[in-house]
């Protein structure tokens, strides 16, 4: 356990500050050998004021010197000879308590240097233990390797021995071929004397051809420059014929612009006109649909006169029919002559007419 532990271990049992402090000074004193203060106390414990472990600290020294002084216990000495004698009791168990404390700090010291060293050869001892490990493994590995490889080089042997097999006939039947082709090459040597010899002859013949041909093609160029200049001249004559029609053409395209311009203004001039009669026509027909208006009002009231004139005859002859039958014949008949003459009276014919002629 650890100084921090301890103190929260009397956290728990003291809950008061005093009874806390005395048992930090405890701990201190007797388990850690660390003689205590006021602020080593307040570090460890803060709690409290500053007056709090120097109060603890002061108790607690006053107890631990009221329990190492030593009561002899023995009525009849004097107090002096008494307080001597456990002073020197005293005295003494304090020297054996350190002689036994050193004691135990230089047994401590040498069983933590012996088991340091322990330790250390335990490491040792695993660390060459696990170097022997592996080294043993590397050794395995290494060995399967180096028997991995044997295979491989045994087999590689193999396939190099049938390739030397195999080389040593091909080198043979290359033997054989370069002996044929030694033999083939001095017969295409001969075969190629013989056709640079033909070669050479036929290049003579196409040097002369060619000096032949050099000369027709200067006498065919010579005509060609003839023919050039003769287009040339020609080319100039049209050129200049093109220049005396494009006047020509310039001239006829402004005089035909003119008379656009001419048509244009008459086609303007003549829809003017146009718009004008259009103008009188649509009065006229206006007027025309006025007067047939006018002629159907006129017909619409003279058939509402027939109309009612007719119903008169019809009830004057009821009227009239039992008394007298003769009188009656008479006026019907004078009644339809009447009828018949202002139904077709001439005003209602010509008017008739006249609109139809209008129409």
């Amino acid at each position: 356990m650890t100084l921090e532990s301890d103190i929260e271990a009397a956290r728990e049992r003291a809950p008061d500050t005093q009874a806390l402090y005395r048992e930090v000074c405890a701990l201190l004193f007797f388990r850690y050998g660390e003689t205590p203060t006021a602020n080593r106390l307040y570090q460890l414990v803060r709690k409290g004021s500053m007056s709090a472990p120097a109060k603890a600290l002061r108790d607690f020294w006053v107890e631990v010197r009221d329990k190492t002084r030593v009561d002899v216990g023995r009525p009849d000495l004097p107090p002096e000879v008494a307080a001597a004698a456990g002073e020197l009791a005293a005295q003494l168990w304090r020297l054996s308590s350190d002689a036994a404390t050193a004691a135990l700090d230089v047994f401590r010291q040498d069983a933590d240097a012996q088991i340091a060293a322990s330790r250390e050869q335990m490491r040792e001892r695993e660390i060459q233990c696990q170097r022997a490990e592996d080294r043993a493994a590397q050794v395995a590995e290494d060995a399967a390797a180096a028997r991995t490889q044997v295979t491989a080089l045994e087999t590689r042997l193999v396939e190099l021995q049938t390739a030397n097999e195999m080389l040593t006939a091909q080198l043979t039947a290359s033997k054989d071929e370069i002996a044929a082709g030694t033999a083939a090459l001095a017969d295409a040597r001969r075969d190629f004397a013989n056709e640079l010899a033909k070669l050479r002859r036929s290049h003579e013949q196409n040097e002369q051809r060619l000096a032949a041909t050099e000369k027709r093609a200067l006498l065919e160029i010579e005509s060609e420059r003839a023919a050039t200049q003769r287009l040339r001249k020609e080319l100039q004559a049209s050129q200049e014929r093109a220049a005396t029609l494009e006047t020509g053409y310039r001239a006829e395209r402004d005089a035909l612009r003119d008379e656009l311009a001419v048509s244009k203004a008459e086609l303007a001039a003549s829809n003017a006109r146009h718009a004008a009669t259009g103008a009188q026509l649509m009065e006229k027909l206006a007027e025309k649909e006025a007067l047939l208006a006018e002629r159907t009002i006129a017909a619409d009231q003279l058939r509402q006169r027939v109309e009612t004139m007719s119903q008169q005859i019809a009830a004057a002859q009821t009227a009239q029919a039992s008394a007298r039958p003769a009188r009656r014949a008479r006026e019907k008949t004078s009644a339809q002559s009447r009828a018949a003459a202002t139904f077709s009276g001439g005003p209602f014919v010509r008017r008739a007419t006249t609109a139809k002629k209008s129409g």
